[in-house]
């Protein structure tokens, strides 16, 4: 039996190059980041479908069969005097105001949500009442 032997010079064993390892320790980051981002879409993708589930459950469940978000207004009726010839504020406040309210206040209210600077009334004016 023959064995050769070989007497070379070069002891080197061969590695990869750092520039090849970058690249391989990028496109594992980037994987990783691929991933995570399609777990994180998985989670939201859950949990708005429950909740589209659970609000599909709750229309069925309810006596109208539809889930409803109406909303009541009420209409105020705004209480108005029309000014008579010889009416003042002094006798309107009078006329209108509460039991135990101060009529110089009430009359300071009425000037304000009429937006008047004086208390010079027109006969046929309209005034509102707090």
């Amino acid at each position: 039996m023959y064995m050769a032997y070989s007497h070379t010079t070069n002891s080197r064993t061969p590695h990869r190059s750092t520039a090849a390892s970058k690249g391989i320790a990028t496109k594992s980051r980037n994987t990783k980041t691929i991933i995570r981002f399609l777990f994180f879409a998985l989670i939201l993708g859950t949990v708005f479908s429950f909740g589209a589930m659970v609000q599909a459950y709750a229309a069925a469940s309810s006596p109208t069969g539809s889930v409803s978000n109406h909303v009541e207004t009420k209409k105020v009726v705004q209480e108005q005097v029309v000014i008579q010839e010889g009416d003042t504020l002094w006798s309107i406040a009078t006329a209108h105001k509460k039991d135990g309210e101060n009529i110089r206040s009430y009359i300071d209210e009425i000037k304000t949500k009429n937006h008047l600077t004086t208390s010079a009334l027109k006969e046929g004016q309209v005034l509102l009442l707090p």
